[in-house]
């Protein structure tokens, strides 16, 4: 309990930065919400955030009327930054169950999460909602972990109804099926949670057209390659826009290599290994994926926590991801308080040859595990 204080305490610290993306688009939104009668307001198309979200943002203007834009906004992602510590909690505890110290190793994780800079200034300087998407990621390992397979999917379906790059976790489903060892009829939970989602807002007016493609509009509201995302992509002259679904094909391509690999080994995939799959997953794909956004390594850094706390031996995966992510927060910050020059302190075509490295070890380190039987190779 005095963790979560302290960590609120630090929360407070960054409440009075409007960052651009609050001044620009989400206290507008916040305003539409307030003039056209709460709830009523979600029939309109206001917002290229898919509705769920905005269900949170028209509760809590309805519940605290007089609370200003800014620390609503803002509270929405910090009361969820103490759940994505939790299910971090409980995922660690899961390893720890039957250990001496299964109550203190536990809690340290749900602390590291809580105070890693980047979940901090996410919610309580930019007043993004990472943490909403990512704690129901993290809350779908856990139930993987647990083998309540129904209640991962279900909650997987919630994290890609808030955002779309909840499918960065996707191909983890993809190489636990390849094993047999999650079973396809689960997947129906993704698309009925996601529709379920939608009802409220088609139900009050909505179009449901609109609240379909709401993700089709937001993957063409920009054209770069690359948007300021340590990844291969800032090495290719924006001029070449045109090819980025050859990326998308790239990186489908890397999950499919993983999947043959998954599926031809002798090795059952045991929660290490399942930990170890879903970071590889929320890393490689952002990593792969063309048009990525500063922020999408967020879910990489929290399931990097998880597993460093499961196999002490990993540590430096999110001491890693947290260094690359940090240079990036510091930077979009920087410049959005103070519109500054819009630079890195390290340069992008540098900084993508650092996740690129530990993309390599982590493939090493998977690939051997995945190739090994008891004593010997699997060859």
């Amino acid at each position: 309990m005095i963790g979560v204080l302290v960590a609120f305490c630090v929360r407070y610290l960054f409440l009075p930065i409007e960052s651009a993306d609050y001044r620009n688009h989400l206290s507008q939104w916040h305003a539409f919400i307030v003039e056209n009668g709460y709830f009523a307001a979600l029939q309109y198309d206001f917002s290229d955030y898919n509705v769920p979200y905005l269900y949170l943002v028209a509760a809590m203007a309805a519940l605290l009327p007089g609370l200003h834009s800014l620390v609503a906004i803002k509270a929405i992602s910090m009361l969820f930054d103490l759940a994505l510590a939790y299910f971090v909690y409980k995922c660690v505890e899961h390893r720890y169950r039957d250990s001496a110290t299964r109550s203190t190793v536990p809690i340290l994780a749900g602390l590291a999460a809580l105070f890693a800079p980047t979940v901090v200034l996410n919610s309580a300087a930019w007043a993004q909602a990472d943490a909403i998407y990512t704690t129901f990621l993290v809350a779908c390992l856990y139930f993987l972990l647990a083998g309540r397979q129904g209640a991962a999917l279900i909650s997987f379906g919630l994290a890609v109804s808030f955002k779309a790059q909840a499918v960065f976790l996707a191909p983890l489903f993809l190489w636990l099926i390849a094993k047999g060892q999650l079973r396809w009829r689960h997947l129906a939970w993704v698309p009925l949670v996601y529709l379920a989602t939608l009802a409220p807002a088609g139900i009050i007016g909505r179009p449901w057209v609109d609240l379909l493609f709401i993700y089709v509009g937001q993957a063409g509201s920009s054209r770069d390659l690359s948007m300021h995302f340590p990844n291969p992509y800032v090495w290719i002259p924006n001029a070449y826009y045109d090819w980025w679904p050859l990326g998308v094909v790239f990186a489908v391509c890397v999950v499919l290599l993983v999947a043959v690999v998954v599926y031809k080994s002798r090795v059952k995939i045991t929660a290490d290994l399942t930990v170890l799959l879903a970071a590889y997953s929320v890393l490689v794909v952002p990593y792969t994926l063309p048009k990525m956004h500063d922020r999408y390594f967020f879910p990489a850094e929290i399931i990097a926590i998880v597993l460093a706390f499961y196999s002490p031996r990993y540590w430096y995966v999110p001491v890693v991801v947290s260094a690359v992510s940090i240079l990036l927060y510091v930077r979009y910050l920087t410049w959005s308080v103070r519109y500054g020059p819009y630079e890195h302190y390290v340069p992008l075509e540098l900084l993508a040859f650092i996740p690129m490295a530990l993309i390599a070890v982590l493939s090493w380190q998977l690939y051997m595990k995945l190739t090994r039987t008891t004593g010997q190779s699997a060859g």
